[in-house]
C-alpha cells in the first residue's frame, strides 16, 4: 500500500501547521489562551485555566480535555467532535524564534484523510485570523 500524506503508522491521520509572529513566547501564549484568539480556535465563551484535567464543551459541541500543559511551551488536549466517533489529540506549541515566536498546531489521531483536510483548513484559518489581529 502506498503511503498517503498525513497518515502515520503510530498516530493515524495528522496535520501540522505553524506560523511565526512578532511576539515573545510569553505574549504568544497569552494571546492563544485569551479572547479574542481563544474564540478563533475554540469558543468565544471559553474561560478556563487550561490546567491538566480541565474540560470544556463548546457551543458547537466539541469537548476538550487538557491532558498536560507546560506554560508557555506546550499544551496537549483531547479533542472530541460529536460528529466523529474517535477522539483526536491537539498539541499547541509556542516555539521561541529569535525575537519572535512560532505558534504550532499539531492535530493527530484524526478519523481519516477528509478529517485531515478539514482540520488543516481550520488551523490555517486560525493562524490567518491571528495574523490579521496583529
Amino acid at each position: 500500500m502506498e503511503k498517503q500524506t498525513g497518515h502515520t503508522a503510530t498516530q493515524g491521520w495528522e496535520i501540522g501547521v505553524r506560523r511565526t509572529f512578532p511576539l515573545s513566547p510569553d505574549q504568544a501564549w497569552e494571546l492563544l489562551f485569551s479572547q479574542p484568539v481563544l474564540g478563533y480556535w475554540l469558543d468565544n465563551k471559553a474561560n478556563l485555566a487550561f490546567q491538566k484535567g480541565d474540560t470544556y464543551t463548546t457551543a458547537a459541541g466539541i469537548t476538550i480535555t487538557v491532558s498536560s500543559c507546560t506554560i508557555p511551551k506546550v499544551i496537549r488536549i483531547k479533542w472530541h467532535n460529536p460528529a466523529e466517533e474517535n477522539t483526536s489529540t491537539l498539541q499547541i506549541r509556542v516555539i521561541p524564534a529569535k525575537e519572535k515566536a512560532t505558534i504550532s498546531f499539531h492535530h493527530e489521531w484524526l478519523k481519516d484523510a477528509t478529517a485531515r483536510v478539514t482540520m488543516q483548513a481550520y488551523w490555517r484559518q486560525v493562524l490567518d485570523q491571528i495574523d490579521q489581529l496583529l
